[in-house]
Parts: C-alpha cells; sequence; structure tokens
C-alpha cells in the first residue's frame, strides 16, 4: 500500500486537501494529514479540520508522495515552514515524488524543486519565482521527471486549482497505484 503525506497549514484551499485525500483513500492508499501547527486547522473558506497527526509526529516517517494543497495563506506558510522545506527536499533528494495545487509550487519552488521543470500554478502564484529552467504551461495538470527518481530527483505534479483538483489527485492515484486502480475510482465517481 502507497503512502501519502499532505501537510496542513492555516487557510488551505479545503476543496483540494479534501479531494486529494478522499480520491487517494478511494484507491486503497494509506494517507496522513499532518497540521504544521497542533490542533485543528482552519482552512480558506472557514471549514475546520482535524488533522491525523502534528508535522513534527510525521517528520521521520518516510512516505511514497508529499502532496500540497493550495490555498491562502495556507501555501505561504508551507513555503516558510523549515520542516516542510526539509521534508520536500529530502522527498526529491530519494527519488520519490512530490506534487502541488493551486498556491502550493510556491512550496515546492521555495525548495528548489521547479528548476529545470515544466509545472503549472494558480494564475500569478509563481510570479517573480526564480528558478533556472522553468517553464510554466497552462495545463490542468502537469506531471514533469522520471517516474523512477533515476536522475536523483523525482517527478514534480503541479496543478492549476479547486477545479483541478479532481484530475490531480486522479493523476497521483495512477502515479502511485497504476491505471487499473485509477479508471476503477473514477468510474465509480460517475464523471462525465
Amino acid at each position: 500500500m502507497s503512502s501519502v503525506l499532505v501537510p496542513l497549514a492555516e487557510g488551505f484551499e479545503e476543496l483540494e486537501a479534501i479531494t486529494i485525500v478522499d480520491i487517494l483513500r478511494r484507491g486503497q492508499v494509506e494517507v496522513t494529514t499532518a497540521g504544521v501547527e497542533p490542533g485543528p486547522v482552519t482552512a480558506s473558506r472557514g471549514s475546520i479540520i482535524i488533522p491525523d497527526a502534528e508535522l513534527d509526529e510525521v517528520l521521520e516517517s518516510t512516505f511514497d508522495l508529499i502532496a500540497l494543497p493550495g490555498g491562502l495563506p495556507g501555501a505561504d506558510h508551507l513555503r516558510d515552514d523549515d520542516r516542510v522545506q526539509r521534508l520536500l527536499r529530502d522527498q526529491a533528494a530519494a527519488g520519490r515524488p512530490v506534487a502541488a495545487i493551486c498556491a502550493g509550487p510556491k512550496a515546492l519552488a521555495a525548495a528548489g524543486l521547479l528548476a529545470g521543470r515544466r509545472v503549472t500554478s494558480f494564475p500569478g502564484a509563481l510570479d517573480g519565482v526564480d528558478q533556472p529552467g522553468l517553464e510554466y504551461v497552462e495545463y490542468p495538470v502537469v506531471a514533469d521527471g522520471p517516474v523512477t527518481g533515476v536522475d536523483g530527483t523525482g517527478p514534480v505534479i503541479t496543478s492549476r486549482g479547486p477545479g483541478t483538483a479532481m484530475d490531480f489527485a486522479l493523476t497521483l492515484l495512477e502515479l502511485l497505484e497504476g491505471r487499473d486502480v485509477r479508471e476503477r475510482v473514477e468510474a465509480a465517481l460517475q464523471r462525465p
């Protein structure tokens, strides 16, 4: 069973976070939500979520994927948290994938993980980011990098925003569990 960490910071985009968690759990992926601060986390639209763990409790754990929701100021908190930055850099250095949606790619940029990558984000979220070779595209979901991590870094998966959250989560599920699992989960969702 694959494992995924979804860090949650005050002001995260709830539609994105819950969609990631829901879709991956439907595919039998073990998902751990971790609050960067102790206790319940208030999302950008006022929803209050109780994380599975505090970030400090999972710092020494290994995950097959780290997926960041967007939302403001949640994405800024992830960008500015030294623990999140270390987790992202360690994850990529081990050849394991990282993913971010909406404003979440800001945190990937701060970790230096977007250099030479093809990425997307919420419009304007990456304005002013200085990453050599970053190619910005306006596709719903962008996966860049070898799945195997043979170049010493894992793949980077990015997405635009709340409206692309389901496609993003299904892409993550396919990356972790394969096309058959994605198709089974997607069929049960009754998407048009």
